[in-house]
């Protein structure tokens, strides 16, 4: 120990006699082992660390799955749901959930998102309310009573945290509800929700009727039950449905996924190859101090020759060097530490509302382990390949030739080479990465929506059922509304829809052609559904391809009618117009035979990369909702309509909040962000690797020029002129820049294949983005020598020779 601590404060005072050699090795090794650290503290809050609930690995959503249907995943119906949970053995519990909103009345009336649950829910996540109690299922049948428990950040908000709002009954639109308790702080929101309440889901136990799917069911495993287990039992219960229920149940199973999975499944291919890409930029950092060291080494050959020559072994030589190494790697670490606090909270900030957990990111003593570990194995290998391949202890036998200035060994010197085309080998790989996904968002970003976003105003208005209780009241309301805001200055149209394109959101259901053969079950036909006013289709600029639009004569005690897409109509009348044909929808009004009176463009209805699928939309007079998106197009600026619709809607009803409001090209490009975040972080890190690669390539060349500098002055002397030697050392660069190209080029045909998903309308060999950033690399190795190559160029032969 007494060793270690003497080869500890003899490192020290080495260091500190170089504070610009130690300032740029910190400095490389904060940025590589910071970035290691932040990536890894949110893999480690999002990917690693459990969910909050007890026993997390032993929750499951229970899907239903449309065997004919591409997607694995369908929201269940209630009926299918009881069937389940009384049929089941591989659950202790199987409960039921939904989505809900209410309007909280009072000084600032706000629209809150929750869910409606049934009451063994909370017992099944396992988790008990920190105020107060749940419901229960006496209070969860249809003729209950208006209950709600809040959410910990709801109390604090709306409530200033008072613990005597338990039992109290707080103002609704439409009447009022009863607090019976609050969930503790790190109750955790089901997929796809930003619930803030809970309230009761009401179902009716004897009532098993088949109508529509709208609900989703989380169960948690008994003790030994495996998901296999689980999905085969399930398998087993939905066949029996089949039988049973065939004209609805037909071509249906179930799929049991784990919560964990569903939670933050999306996100874990981007965030790992994040992890990747930091991984790399700590080896271009290695490989670049590596090379400082080496040049370090060969700078302070006399004093280990002495050192030798003293009686010192090889192995505490070795041990001198790597502890000079770890103390450069261990206050790099710290600062690097430092360095990713700041870090985190910049990913944090610049991450998109779909990646899950982000608000749970912090940094725990997993992080700080392993930091820890990073820094210990970063300051060996730094350090290794001057402790190992330097060649100061082989001077021993002669203390004059330590002390004479040569060239350095040509094995030293293909060591630092080879480490300088191994940081561009590695760069190339990061910046092929990161260049296929900026290709593969240009791409997608150029795909036509089917619609105009740009000054586009959107936002949301909920109609409470309680004072808005018939279809007449909502379809006036929002016929009214859509009104007044086309009659505010600034504004050149406005519309409303149910769910608007890109939003992840939607309805879809089956639909038969009248006058055509019913299809068999399990086969049936579907669509999406839109609700939609007579202007927005106009306001969104999608064009009529047939027929008409909708118009004022579309009341709702006329003929029903609807308008259908491009999609639909192509896959359903190939050749042929489906203007005057009627459909029989399942939806509110199953009875009707709507007209098509018109077609329209396709929209991209979900996301930009998947094929527009069939669109029914209904005219809102005649189908009216209890929630709608409204859209203004504005002439000028459309943050200025803001406070405008907001006055218009309070005119209507003060009582009504507006809530999502954001510009419809902003929600175009969240809807890329799934692409975006791990472009924006790839595209960072490949650009601090590029940077790192560039100095350790003029790292290797300047000291070269400086240990030639006595050839170059003989050259010069003898006649060579300044553009050849120039030539000369640009063409070392450039020997290096193109073995680095090569070795990178093979690792990034390989490696790339892992962005899979993240791609779109390119390949993971996709050329041009390959030899843009070959092209990108080497010309920026070839900047990074521009400086060694003019100074070797100016080179004075009289000063040269006259020091030698």
């Amino acid at each position: 120990m007494d060793t270690l601590l003497q080869d500890i404060r003899h490192a020290v005072r080495q260091l500190s006699q170089r504070p610009g050699f130690t300032a740029v090795v910190v400095i490389t090794l904060a940025l590589g082992i910071g970035a290691n650290s932040a990536i890894f503290t949110v893999v480690n809050s999002v990917l690693l660390r459990p969910l909050t609930y007890p026993d997390p690995d032993r929750l499951v959503l229970v899907w239903e799955r449309n065997r004919a249907a591409p997607q694995a995943i369908n929201v269940v119906n209630p009926g299918n749901y009881l069937d389940w949970r009384d049929r089941s053995g591989s659950f202790t519990d199987l409960a039921a959930f939904g989505w809900s909103s209410l309007t909280f009345t009072g000084a600032a009336p706000e629209n809150v998102p929750g869910r409606m649950v049934t009451p063994n829910f909370f017992r099944t996540l396992g988790t008990a309310p920190a105020l107060g109690r749940v419901f229960t299922a006496d209070e969860a049948l249809p003729s209950g009573p208006a209950v709600i428990v809040l959410s910990d950040g709801l109390w604090r908000r709306r409530f200033g945290a008072d613990p005597g709002v338990v039992g109290r009954a707080v103002s609704v639109a439409g009447g009022s509800v009863t607090v019976l308790g609050v969930m503790p702080p790190g109750f955790q929101p089901m997929p796809w929700g930003h619930e803030e309440f809970w309230v009761p889901f009401r179902l009716d136990p004897a009532d098993r009727a088949r109508h529509g799917r709208y609900s989703m069911v989380v169960g948690r495993l008994r003790p030994g039950v495996t998901l296999a287990r689980a999905q085969a039992e399930m398998d087993g219960i939905t066949s029996g449905l089949e039988r049973e229920y065939p004209e609805f149940d037909t071509g249906w199973g179930a799929n049991v996924v784990s919560l964990t999975d569903q939670v933050v499944g999306g996100a874990r291919r981007g965030l790992l190859v994040a992890l990747g890409a930091v991984a790399i930029v700590l080896l271009i950092a290695c490989a670049n101090v590596g090379n400082l060291m080496l040049v370090r080494a060969d700078s302070r050959r006399r004093e280990f020759a002495v050192r030798a020559a003293l009686g010192a072994s090889r192995g505490r030589l070795i041990r001198q060097w790597l502890a000079e190494s770890l103390v450069l790697a261990g206050t790099g670490g710290v600062a690097g530490f430092l360095l990713a606090r700041w870090g985190v909270d910049l990913l944090v900030a610049s991450g998109q509302a779909d990646i899950p957990r982000l608000a749970e990111v912090t940094v725990d003593a997993r992080v700080v382990a392993l930091t820890a570990l990073v820094t210990l194995v970063t300051g060996i290998v730094a350090g290794l390949p001057a402790a190992l391949g330097g060649a100061a202890w082989r001077f021993t036998s002669s203390l004059h030739a330590a002390g004479v200035r040569t060239t350095a060994g040509s094995e030293t010197a293909r060591f630092r080479s080879a480490l300088a085309v191994a940081q561009i080998s590695l760069a190339l790989v990061l910046l092929a990465g990161a260049g296929l996904l900026v290709r593969s968002l240009h791409r997608l970003t150029a795909v036509d929506p089917g619609f105009d976003p740009s000054h586009l105003l959107t936002f949301s208005v909920e109609l409470p059922p309680a004072t808005y209780p018939d279809d007449p009241r909502r379809a006036a309301f929002f016929g009214e509304l859509v009104e007044r805001i086309r009659g505010l200055p600034g504004v050149s149209g406005a519309g409303a829809v149910s769910f608007l394109p890109l939003s992840g959101s939607g309805a879809a259901t089956r639909f038969t052609i009248v006058g055509r053969p019913a299809p068999e079950p399990g086969h049936w036909t579907s669509a999406d559904i839109r609700i939609v006013d007579a202007g927005y289709f106009h306001v969104m600029r999608i064009p009529l391809a047939l027929g008409r639009g909708f118009a004022s004569a579309d009341r709702a005690d006329a003929p029903p009618v609807v308008i259908i897409n491009q999609a639909m109509a192509r896959r359903y009348w190939p050749g042929e117009t489906p203007i005057g044909a009627r459909l029989q929808v399942n939806w509110t009004h199953a009875e009707a035979t709507p007209e098509i009176v018109g077609v329209v463009g396709d929209v991209h209805a979900r996301t930009l990369d998947a094929d527009a699928q069939p669109m029914i939309y209904y005219p809102q007079s005649q189908e009216p909702s209890g929630g709608m998106m409204v859209v203004a197009r504005a002439d000028g600026p459309v943050a200025s309509l803001t406070p405008a619709v907001r006055a218009a809607v309070r005119g209507m009803d003060p009582n009504l909040p507006v809530s999502d409001v954001a510009t419809m090209a902003a929600r175009v490009v969240a809807s890329t962000s799934d692409r975006r975040y791990p472009m924006l972080l790839l595209g960072a890190f490949a650009t601090l690797a590029l940077l790192l690669a560039a100095v350790g390539v003029y790292g290797v060349l300047a000291y070269g020029v400086s240990l030639r500098l006595r050839e170059f002055g003989v050259r010069i002397a003898l006649g060579a002129r300044e553009i050849d030697v120039v030539r000369m050392v640009l063409g070392n660069g450039l020997r290096l820049a193109l073995l680095g190209v090569g070795g990178g080029a093979v690792g990034a045909l390989i490696s790339t294949r892992v962005l899979g998903r993240l791609l779109y309308d390119v390949t993971p060999t996709d050329p041009l983005t390959l030899l843009t950033v070959t092209v990108t690399l080497v010309v920026v190795a070839l900047v990074a020598v521009a400086v060694p190559a003019w100074r070797a160029a100016r080179t004075d032969p009289m000063t040269v020779l006259r020091s030698e």
